[in-house]
């Protein structure tokens, strides 16, 4: 079995939960979420590996 791997970048409008959504799927808290709008400043990348594949989401700032 071949291994896969791939890139997600995660983008948006301001407030629309592109933090919370890349929370959700790492399971656990890595960005930090308020109700504030530009609380993301600067992109934040997370790996999520399996045994069968790899995937490097990055969450961006406001478009």
């Amino acid at each position: 079995m071949s291994h896969k791997s791939g890139f997600v970048n995660i983008v948006g409008k301001p407030n629309v939960g592109k933090s919370t959504l890349l929370n959700a799927l790492m399971g656990q808290d890595l960005s930090v979420v308020t109700p504030k709008a530009q609380t993301t400043r600067h992109r934040i990348k997370a790996i999520l590996n399996t045994d069968d594949y790899q995937i490097v989401f990055s969450d961006t700032p406001e478009l």
